[in-house]
């Protein structure tokens, strides 16, 4: 037998050998390049969603500070001056406590400031213990630290009201200087805060001299000594309200913080009033809502026209006739998401705030954080002025 191929069999072996070789160069290149392009085009749909959703949740980030920032002081605002079912423009709350925290709640229930300088406590024209228009009085905030950290542009708000206790009169009210018995102490009085007791007719404003218990029966003394009587105005019933006491301010300032970039991070604080039987109040300062970069106030002050302007704080004639107000909020988001700085221009109510780059007097801080206003009107519910 013939060992060696025909010429039929050496070419169909060739042939098989041809389609068994390899991608040429040119073939590699073009694929190389296809993949390339389609890798590319992949990886920038990728980093566009990314970047979409980063945006997308920094947006809704802001949205729900904002949200939250707006509750904490429309909850406020809404029920400064409250004192039960008894009308605060026609009778006044008879105040025995010591120190207190008022001299006069009606006029003193909510209270704006314009944060134009650090001196701003001072060069206002209102005195926060009184509600007076005064002149250089800086008294009642001295020794705060939010006076001198309230952020300079911004405004500052302070609100009194009283908190209805879940706790019923049970007892020992047969005549005024009777020490007043309660069903519970779930509100948690200690001695030395202030309660406000009201019927539809008369409240009275004293501080607890003694210290109450947890349990059933509670006893809340109004003695001398921490009061400048042991006698109410009235023996109360048993359908009469029982309320703590509170004055707080809100205001803005500088956290200590700051974005990757070393920006300031601002945040809404509030300062709450202690209670303490001393001639100067103390404050109790926390930090609610991080974010949150100016607040701007206009207060509706009912004329004597019956009309209803909104002007800011310094240019209200009489706190007492204020009647709603008109607050507004720059938020800033915590991530930079934005790809230039942020240069644009925030319309709150009474002022514009511009980025840092400008020159006006209203500034935030330039970066590439996302930012949005919000702005509500909060109608004051226990404000029912009388021209």
């Amino acid at each position: 037998m013939n060992q060696y191929p025909t010429t039929l069999q050496a070419h169909s072996g060739l042939s098989t050998l041809k389609r068994m070789s390899g991608l040429s160069l040119i073939e590699l290149m073009i694929g190389l390049v296809i993949s390339s392009i389609l890798m590319i085009g992949v990886s920038n749909i990728y980093f566009n969603s990314r970047e979409s959703d980063t945006f997308t949740n920094e947006l809704s980030r802001i949205q729900e500070t904002g949200r939250q920032a707006i509750d904490f002081l429309a909850r406020d605002i809404r029920m400064a001056g409250y004192q039960g079912c008894m009308d605060p423009a026609t009778v006044a709350v008879n105040i025995i406590a010591n120190n207190p925290p008022t001299e006069n709640f009606f006029k003193s229930a909510l209270i704006g400031f314009e944060v134009e300088d650090n001196n701003w406590a001072t060069d206002n024209d209102i005195d926060p213990l009184t509600g007076d228009i005064i002149r250089n009085n800086g008294e009642y905030f001295r020794n705060e630290d939010f006076v001198d950290n309230a952020l300079v542009g911004s405004d500052v708000i302070s609100i009194q009201g009283a908190t209805v206790a879940n706790a019923q009169l049970v007892g020992n009210m047969t005549a005024a200087n009777a020490n007043i018995q309660i069903s519970n102490n779930d509100m948690g009085f200690v001695q030395d805060d202030i309660v406000v007791i009201a019927s539809c007719q008369n409240a009275d404003m004293f501080r607890i001299t003694n210290n109450p218990n947890a349990g059933a029966n509670v006893t809340l003394a109004h003695a001398m000594g921490s009061n400048s009587d042991n006698r109410l105005s009235q023996p109360y019933t048993d359908s009469a309200q029982i309320m703590r006491f509170e004055s707080v301010v809100y205001f803005v300032a500088a956290t200590g913080r700051t974005t990757d970039r070393g920006i300031p991070i601002n945040a809404l604080y509030r300062a709450t009033d202690t209670m303490s039987n001393t001639a100067n109040p103390n404050f109790t300062v926390e930090e609610l809502i991080s974010g949150v970069d100016n607040m701007q106030v206009l207060y509706g002050e009912r004329l004597v026209n019956g009309n209803l302007r909104y002007v800011t704080a310094d240019e209200v004639d009489d706190m007492q006739l204020v009647e709603s107000v008109q607050l507004g909020l720059l938020i800033s988001g915590k991530r930079e998401v934005l790809l230039t700085n942020d240069e644009a221009s925030y319309l709150l109510p009474g002022e514009t705030i511009q980025s840092s780059t400008s020159d006006a007097e209203v500034i935030y801080d330039s970066d590439r954080r996302l930012r949005r206003e919000f702005s509500t009107t909060i109608n004051l519910r226990n404000r029912r002025t009388t021209i």
